[in-house]
């Protein structure tokens, strides 16, 4: 079902056809509410955004509970609700347990502003520094529709529960096909490699693919081993092991995947964006990042197309330099194939598969 579709039921039960398509045109909110959930329906190069979304879903939820629905009630009165409040209240929805606190202080209304600063200069959640208290910008929540004004507080909140439940429903479907792959593996084995291998494509979810890259790379190291030592006399062979260092909806900034005993960091993107390879570098000080890419180009092309962007950005070639030596490989959807085949060879399917489902119920919250 396309977001703007499940959006556009919701205000129709609400308000009527009329008004829902007034609203879908020309609310900022909801319109911002559409750009945060376009991954439905069709495939997404951006992560779910439940970060942003709940920064508004629990500051309309404390708007709708304490009563301001009803027109008596004078919202500007109110003295706020407590960060500390509003931010376990993230943590309590589905996915939210290990999101951080920058929604609510700068990040959803840094991109409201990207979108809709040519047409508001309003922002939808406003803070008091000083008090840690927060409001919903009650403006954004009226809409004027033929002399009526219009609270669009309980459809926000019904278009998030919704999305949040075909996300779900999405990821169920894809942990119940691994589990379904994994019962008579060696009859389906065709099936299963057909399976995974459907997955490594530019239109796959951003989550499901971060989750499958992952389990492909550790999989295709499994097994390998380095010699360390002081000298050649005292060698010792220490196995290459790939972890996973945090869910994709974390917003903690870092790093998706750490590989001992090297110390190579791993970061997953959907984009060939220079300036976002190069603020990765950033984060770390200008350490040395494998880049695991979704996109069919080979990791040369990918290489040439961000110099050559970044050549015509900054005309220092050394300062280009600088970033590009960080990059200590790329990896794209051909290499993750060539991984594959590899697994497949060395019969590593089955614990691949397992691994897959493991990776797939901690990522959804279904396990720990």
């Amino acid at each position: 079902m396309p977001s703007r579709q499940f959006i556009y039921d919701i205000l129709v039960k609400e308000f009527g056809e009329k008004q829902a398509v007034q609203i879908i045109d020309d609310s900022p909110l909801i319109g911002y509410l559409y750009q945060k959930t376009k991954s439905i329906g069709k495939s997404s190069k951006a992560r779910p955004s439940f970060a942003n979304l709940y920064a508004l879903y629990v500051l309309i939820e404390d708007y709708i509970n304490k009563g301001y629905l009803d027109e008596s009630m004078d919202y500007s009165s109110y003295d706020g609700a407590m960060f500390s409040a509003l931010f376990q209240r993230q943590r309590e929805l589905p996915f939210g347990e290990k999101l951080q606190n920058h929604a609510l202080n700068n990040r959803c209304n840094d991109e409201f502003r990207k979108f809709f600063n040519q047409i508001t200069d309003e922002t939808p959640i406003i803070r008091n520094l000083r008090t840690l208290k927060y409001w919903i910008n009650e403006k954004l929540l009226f809409f004027e529709y033929e002399g009526n004004k219009l609270n669009l507080a309980k459809s926000v909140i019904e278009i998030i529960d919704k999305y949040i439940y075909l996300k779900k429903e999405s990821f169920n479907s894809f942990i119940d096909d691994c589990v379904d792959l994994r019962s008579n593996f060696e009859k389906r084995k065709d099936s299963v490699i057909k399976f995974v291998k459907s997955q490594l494509n530019p239109s796959t979810d951003a989550r499901t693919f971060e989750i499958v890259s992952f389990v492909i790379v550790k999989y295709f190291y499994e097994g390998k081993f380095i010699l360390f030592g002081e000298d050649k006399n005292s060698l010792k062979r220490f196995p290459i092991k790939l972890f996973k260092t945090g869910r994709t909806n974390a917003n903690d900034g870092g790093i998706d995947f750490v590989m001992k005993p090297f110390g190579r960091f791993f970061q997953v993107t959907e984009v060939i964006d220079f300036k976002k390879y190069f603020l990765d570098i950033d984060k770390l000080n200008k350490f040395p990042i494998s880049f695991v890419v979704k996109t069919n180009h080979k990791p040369k092309e990918v290489m040439e197309i961000i110099f050559e962007k970044a050549v015509h950005e900054y005309k220092d070639k050394d300062i280009v330099k600088k970033y590009i030596d960080c990059f200590e490989e790329i990896i794209t959807l051909p290499t993750l194939f060539e991984y594959l085949d590899e697994i497949i060879r060395k019969n590593k399917l089955a614990v691949m598969l397992e691994e897959l489902i493991i990776q797939a119920k901690v990522e959804f919250f279904i396990s720990d």
